[in-house]
């Protein structure tokens, strides 16, 4: 695999960029922190983003506690 971006990847990774900033910085709830359903969305285009730049990621979800806090 190339070190080097094609025009396509460029431009994907442009559009990736744009949705990601969009998504984080929803304030729908007027509470300065984006919703659930945009800050997944958000993951949701960094993990193409990642991965257009030879990163794997797994996308195996955290298990969480009735609290919303990651559990051990």
């Amino acid at each position: 695999m190339s070190d080097t971006l094609n025009d396509k990847e460029v431009k994907r990774l442009t559009e990736l960029g744009q949705a990601i900033l969009g998504g984080l910085s929803c304030n729908a709830n007027g509470d300065n922190f984006p919703c659930r359903t945009d800050r997944l969305d958000a993951i949701k285009h960094m993990k193409e983003y990642l991965e257009i730049n030879n990163y794997t990621v797994n996308s195996n979800q955290q298990p969480f506690c009735n609290n919303g806090m990651i559990a051990d």
